[in-house]
């Protein structure tokens, strides 16, 4: 009886991972994927279409605070980021709680200066998989 209880557990547990946590996970990194393939793109600011994008992501409640801050914050580049996005995208690169992907993508950001270098464009094609 004691492991019929201990398979159920175990299929409660994976369940619950699959439906509940996976999702929030996969559409965060969904997000990551999508602002990483906007700023390889970018030229000079967001296109209208890119910029209902962002809007989307950074509305999301189910993404991180950090990843809205860097959606907003690619929302409104022209050119660079503005310094009030830049100051908030310092925070998130420096939060222990924000991901690698995220403090990446924020860096990337915050040293935007019109478009991308290639390097720079090779870390964003390995973000966006």
């Amino acid at each position: 009886m004691q492991r019929k209880s201990s398979t159920l557990s175990t299929t409660v547990i994976a369940l619950f991972t699959l439906l509940v946590i996976a999702p929030l996970s996969f559409a965060e990194s969904s997000a990551i994927a999508t602002m990483a393939r906007i700023v390889a793109e970018l030229n000079h600011y967001p296109s209208a279409e890119q910029k209902t994008a962002l809007t989307a992501i950074s509305k999301d409640e189910s993404n991180s605070e950090a990843t809205r801050a860097i959606a907003e914050a690619i929302h409104n580049v022209e050119h660079k980021a503005k310094a009030e996005d830049v100051a908030t995208l310092k925070i998130v690169s420096e939060t222990e709680s924000t991901t690698e992907e995220e403090k990446q993508l924020a860096e990337i950001v915050m040293n935007l200066n019109h478009s991308v270098s290639a390097e720079t464009k090779k870390a964003l094609e390995a973000l966006a998989k």
